[in-house]
């Protein structure tokens, strides 16, 4: 989710709350008997809010209100649910001065492949993605229990350095995550 729709939808989140709070508060206060609460209902025309189905346009407003509520929460589910793909990088050649474009992608499945072969590493997952506007290289890591943690995150830091120098500065981050399997999963038992 970009920081765009993430503004959209917390400010959606945040009228929404405030028209529920108001229309809470409004009906705990004429529970309360609070007079100007008391007085504002008492000014409504009744016999016109009840004549309001009754006129031309009420239907034509409320299939006006369902197409333009159906079509903004399309929207709002289109845009939260776009996958965030990135788009190649340009990486500057020093000697020439030209730059040369390389695909985020293959960059995380290099990255996936080289931590495939740590020792106690069973499976590698790798992906780019857009992560609050940044291009992000994720790697997902299954490995046995017993492996070394820290070595595995020394190596992983390794190469998250190494692609950073690779891309000649470029805004791109690395993203290492760790999943264990159990002690008692089946493969973490060794037989000698």
């Amino acid at each position: 989710m970009t920081h765009r729709t993430a503004a959209v939808n917390r400010l959606i989140v945040l009228v929404v709350g405030l028209a529920l709070l108001g229309v809470g508060g409004y009906a705990i206060a004429w529970d309360l008997k609070v007079p100007i609460v008391r007085e504002w209902v008492s000014r409504y025309d009744r016999d016109l809010v009840s004549r309001l189905p009754e006129q031309g346009w009420w239907v034509w407003a409320l299939v006006a209100t369902v197409v333009v509520g159906l079509v903004f929460g399309i929207i709002l589910l289109a845009l939260d649910l776009t996958r965030r793909r990135t788009s190649p990088v340009a990486v500057p050649d020093p000697e020439t001065g030209t730059y040369v474009t390389v695909d985020v992608n293959s960059i995380a499945g290099g990255v996936s492949s080289e931590l495939a072969k740590y020792p106690g590493v069973r499976q590698t997952r790798a992906r780019a993605v857009i992560e609050r506007g940044l291009p992000t290289l994720l790697i997902v890591v299954t490995a046995d229990p017993t492996i070394n943690i820290a070595d595995f995150t020394r190596a992983s830091e390794d190469i998250a350095a190494w692609v950073e120098s690779t891309i000649g500065g470029e805004q791109v981050a690395t993203q290492v995550l760790l999943h264990l399997d159990r002690a008692d999963h089946p493969a973490a038992h060794v037989e000698l």
